[in-house]
């Protein structure tokens, strides 16, 4: 019999783990540079020994502050190193390249304001050279970023056993000294097995996070400072390996600590903000540091012995939140002044054209939402729109050889996710004051955004193409819209759907491209991912059918930062986003006939392809026979009724839970082992005709070799 999960909403908090853990690296860094650089040189003539003893934790810090810091580094570029160089060499390569040389020219210039400040300068030209390109600076992080991730891509095909067995000696040899390293070179050879731990472990690593508890948090810390002291009572910390396996312990812990802090609300969520911010507090701080230095150095140090007494204490601690809120500062003044070129590369001419010259956007430069504003979204849709059941199948589950979870999303209002999205923009344009809408799609969203004008006492356009299924032309009529039909395909439907904006005054709510319709479908993956973590079956993977992308695109801001890994299903020969990926751009495709008449859109949205070339794991492929058996095992096993286009998610599942070359993690009753043991799976919408239905309702069921479909 069908079963549903529990429903009650769960914490957020192994979902922030990874940008809580950059949060406190970030910290750590600063705080670090504190104590070296302006603490420690300030003569405080105090009897406790209060310097020394924070210079001491500062030392005891070193082997988890970028062990960590690169460690989840290693994680967030996983799924980048299996991108095309042509995708991925810009983003994670040119562009930390290009930082790092940018913000060594900076700190040369200011730096040699501040003679006095103690740290890595160039003072000659032959100087700079040598660090822009062998001897990396203070700054050596970006190098090594850079450096990291083109040694992960060109050795992504060698197992990761040697790769890390191979990293691990070159760190254990950089630590005894051997090595010829000035600079910052020792780092760069140290700390490159945890950059790619993160890459080829990050499931483990995840799943680790997942399963933190206060036990752990105790054992984890408990083995950091035995380790510390073994190191330090030996003098080992030179000896081949020692440092390595105290920075592996101290990984561990830090991890364990980042996973426990982010289920504190207030504590999880203030890091995980820092978190989002390391780059321009990593650049910016230094310099930020030596104008403090210079100013307070002197001033502090003469001040009497009763004021000395009580700041030398908390003083590293004031003194790093004051250089974290100056960074920040200086920051926002930069991205005021338009000075985008300090933080990322410049954007290139022609972007927005592909190689015949044809224009993809189909909206100005969308800003990227963030795991925040899906979570927002989610309180603010609480009570305005159905939380949708969770259904499990044992019957699909022994076909699939893993438990399938799938969020019933087609009993949502409207029959479809879509009104997440539609629901969530029409109510803030109507809170602006705006008196009516107008949007276009396939159908599902069209309806969607009627029934939300509605509800909100606005006027709707809805523009559906001529060939749009009747169910759902009528059910925008329905819901009081005015159906406008226009051609066939996406670019038809948005001029059309421009003009009509233009002339009634109205806001177009792009069924793609709109920040708030991407947060509102991923509530839909915040919910499925946050059940059946309540249920103690978190999932492995979330599947999501893809037309224009809005919802795969909002699944992986749900899951960011989770172990969950995100997969886009898409029919065979309508397949832009897999096109799309490959090119590293978004690439439109002549859709080409199939039943999911909803995954049809000829190109996926720019907004969408920015968020999933980044978020989606791969996407699977699926022929109309696979997506109609998914049809009727849904239909006959868990009696729900599921359009094509819904069920392609199913059939995309079934494809990748049993994928062979996916490779085993365990044997599963009546399937073939599979990589993943629970996969969540959105149906995305159940607006379907009685003709259609009774067509795919007539065929075979469930013939394993047939569920394959097409590989992507």
């Amino acid at each position: 019999m069908p079963t549903r999960t529990d429903q009650a909403a769960t914490s957020a908090g192994r979902v922030v783990w990874a940008d809580a853990a950059k949060g406190a690296c970030i910290i750590l860094v600063v705080l670090w540079h504190v104590i070296v650089k302006h603490y420690l040189r300030i003569d405080w003539r105090v009897d406790p020994p209060v310097p020394g003893a924070w210079g001491l934790l500062g030392e005891q810090l070193l082997p988890l502050r970028m062990p960590l810091f690169f460690t989840l580094s290693g994680i967030f570029a996983a799924n980048a190193v299996a991108r095309p160089w042509r995708v991925a060499g810009r983003p994670r390569i040119a562009r930390n390249l290009y930082l790092y040389a940018i913000w060594l020219l900076v700190h040369t210039a200011l730096l040699a304001l501040a003679p006095g400040f103690p740290t890595d300068r160039a003072t000659s030209l032959g100087d700079l050279l040598a660090q822009l390109t062998v001897t990396p600076s203070n700054l050596w992080y970006l190098y090594a970023l850079a450096l990291y991730f083109a040694l992960a891509k060109a050795l992504r095909r060698v197992h990761p056993a040697v790769l890390l067995v191979a990293s691990g000696a070159l760190s254990a040899v950089a630590a005894t000294g051997l090595l010829d390293s000035p600079g910052n070179r020792g780092q760069v050879y140290q700390n490159l097995v945890f950059f790619l731990a993160g890459v080829h472990l990050r499931p483990y690593l995840q799943r680790w996070a997942a399963g933190a508890t206060r036990r752990r948090l105790a054992a984890t810390g408990a083995a950091y400072a035995v380790a510390l002291a073994a190191m330090a009572l030996a003098g080992a910390e030179s000896r081949p390996g020692v440092w390595l396996l105290v920075s592996v312990v101290a990984v561990a812990f830090g991890v364990t600590a980042a996973a426990r802090a982010a289920r504190l609300r207030v504590v999880g969520g203030a890091l995980a903000r820092l978190g989002h911010r390391t780059l321009p507090i990593y650049v910016i701080h230094m310099p930020v540091l030596a104008l403090l230095h210079r100013l307070l150095a002197g001033p502090v140090a003469d001040l009497n012995r009763p004021a000395r007494l009580l700041l030398v204490a908390g003083y590293p601690v004031l003194l790093t939140a004051l250089v974290l809120a100056l960074s920040l500062a200086v920051h926002r003044g930069l991205t005021a002044a338009r000075a985008h070129w300090l933080f990322d590369l410049p954007r290139r001419a022609g972007t927005d054209h592909n190689r015949e010259g044809e224009t993809m956007s189909r909206s100005p430069a969308p800003a990227l939402p963030d795991r925040a504003r899906v979570e927002e979204a989610a309180w603010w849709l609480s009570g305005r729109v159905v939380r949708t059941p969770v259904l499990n199948s044992p019957a699909i589950d022994r076909l699939a050889g893993a438990r399938i979870l799938l969020k019933a999303e087609n009993l949502q209002t409207g029959g479809s996710y879509k009104m997440r999205g539609a629901m969530l923009a029409v109510g803030r344009l109507a809170a602006a004051g705006h008196t009516g809408v107008v949007a276009q799609s396939t159908g599902n969203h069209a309806v969607a955004v009627a029934l939300a004008a509605r509800r909100h006492g606005l006027a709707a356009t809805v523009v559906l193409p001529e060939d749009a299924a009747p169910v759902k032309v009528a059910r925008a009529r329905a819901a009081g819209a005015r159906v406008v039909l226009a051609g066939t395909t996406v670019e038809e439907r948005l001029a059309a759907a421009r003009q009509l904006a233009d002339a009634d005054g109205h806001p177009l709510v792009d069924a793609y491209d709109h920040p708030d319709v991407v947060a509102g479908q991923g509530t839909a993956s915040l919910e499925l991912i946050e059940e059946a973590e309540r249920a103690g079956i978190p999932l492995d993977a979330l599947v999501v059918p893809v037309g224009g992308g809005g919802g795969v695109a909002g699944a992986c801001l749900a899951a960011a930062g989770t172990p969950v890994e995100v997969y886009g299903v898409e029919p065979v020969g309508c397949d832009s986003l897999a096109r799309s990926l490959a090119a590293g751009r978004p690439t439109p495709v002549v859709p080409a006939p199939t039943i999911a008449d909803g995954l049809r859109p000829s190109c996926v949205g720019d907004l969408p392809f920015a968020i999933a070339r980044d978020g989606v794991r791969d996407v699977v492929r699926v022929d109309d026979d696979a997506i109609a058996e998914a049809f009727r095992l849904l239909l006959l096993e868990l009696k729900v009724l599921v359009e094509p286009s819904g069920a392609a998610g199913l059939a995309g599942a079934l494809r990748l839970a049993g994928g062979p070359e996916l490779g085993p993690s365990g044997g599963t009753e009546g399937g073939r082992p599979g990589r993943y043991r629970t996969v969540g799976v959105v149906l995305t919408g159940g607006n379907v005709e009685a003709e259609l239905v009774a067509r795919l309702a007539g065929g075979p069921v469930a013939d394993p070799a047939r569920m394959k479909g097409v590989a992507a």
